[in-house]
């Protein structure tokens, strides 16, 4: 017995020599593969903050005006053991391709997190000039159990006989840090008694309302901004605030308003002829990084979105997260 105390106190000396933070969190010790890498996560006791690529997809430009071509290959892959890297490759490479990454990140943690960098390690300086686009850049913060998107463009590989035929890979990393205060924050949807329909009708786990048909009119619309309502049940939910829509027939003006003590620090909002927006893929989705518009916000009261361009009957999705 007294043997196997001083070796976990020799253990504890050890861990403690590291350039680590580490302290429990969900009431257990923390993630092994997250200690063993202290650049990317600092951990607070019953909480932390963790952000993983989800999705991501490739595409390239291989067109010309009268056939596509076959020629060059953008591909694009989460490494399995991380999920906070991606390996991108471009195949037969010829002067003129370009090459299109979608991806989507998410806070999968109890915390709020900030991404401090984004590095794209790429040795094949000379060859290929990176733009990334999106919701996705460094200093954006990203609230815990949400979701961001960016697109990498790839482009720029010179007329030099060598480049042909080359193939080049790189590699995209997250770093982020944690913020240890985390606060009391839900997820809100708008709904209309009226004119919501749940996620659910098509399948879909998350809960949250579409709202519509609206058709246009010169009265706006009201719609209850529940938080916490779990498989849509607003008797779970708290009324935190509300939304008008004025829409007449070519713009929609949305108003997010708060009631007192809550406050909004970001909203998501979706408006079309379709009941939920489509992905990359042409399928419908409730990821609130595929809505179309989105504010980062800092203990606001009150939002607003003007929405132009419109015509028929629409729908609403208006999602925010509401703190304390």
């Amino acid at each position: 017995m007294r043997k196997a105390i001083i070796i976990i106190l020799a253990l504890v000396v050890a861990l403690s020599a590291l350039p680590v933070t580490f302290a429990c969190y969900n009431g257990g010790w923390g993630n092994w593969h997250r200690f063993w890498r202290p650049q990317q996560t600092v951990y607070c006791c019953q909480n932390y903050c963790n952000v993983i690529f989800t999705s991501v997809s490739a595409d390239d430009n291989e067109l010309t005006f009268t056939e596509p071509k076959d020629v060059g290959e953008t591909t694009a892959s989460i490494n399995h053991c991380t999920k906070d890297q991606l390996v991108i490759t471009i195949d037969n490479a010829y002067p003129g391709y370009e090459g299109i990454v979608d991806f989507c990140i998410k806070n999968t943690g109890s915390l709020d997190a900030t991404l401090t960098s984004i590095d794209i390690n790429n040795p094949n300086t000379g060859y290929l000039q990176l733009d990334l686009n999106g919701e996705v850049q460094e200093g954006v913060t990203i609230h815990k159990c949400t979701s961001k998107c960016g697109q990498l463009v790839i482009y720029g590989i010179p007329q030099w006989e060598d480049a042909q035929n080359k193939t080049f890979t790189f590699t995209i990393d997250l770093n982020f840090q944690c913020n240890c205060t985390p606060g009391n924050c839900e997820t809100a949807f708008a709904y209309s008694h009226c004119y919501a329909t749940c996620f659910s009708h098509w399948g879909f786990t998350t809960w949250g309302w579409t709202n519509g048909t609206l058709a246009p009119r010169d009265r706006s619309y009201y719609l209850s901004l529940y938080a916490g309502a779990a498989h849509c049940e607003i008797s779970r939910g708290e009324k935190v605030g509300w939304l008008t829509v004025n829409y007449d027939g070519s713009r929609a003006i949305v108003t997010y308003r708060m009631y007192y003590g809550h406050k909004m620090d970001e909203t998501h909002l979706y408006v079309g002829n379709e009941p939920l927006p489509r992905d990359n893929n042409g399928d419908y989705t409730v990821a609130r990084g595929q809505f179309p518009y989105s504010h980062d916000l800092n203990n606001a009261s009150t939002d607003q979105y003007i929405v132009d361009g419109l015509s028929g009957n629409i729908y609403v999705i208006a999602h925010a997260v509401v703190c304390d």
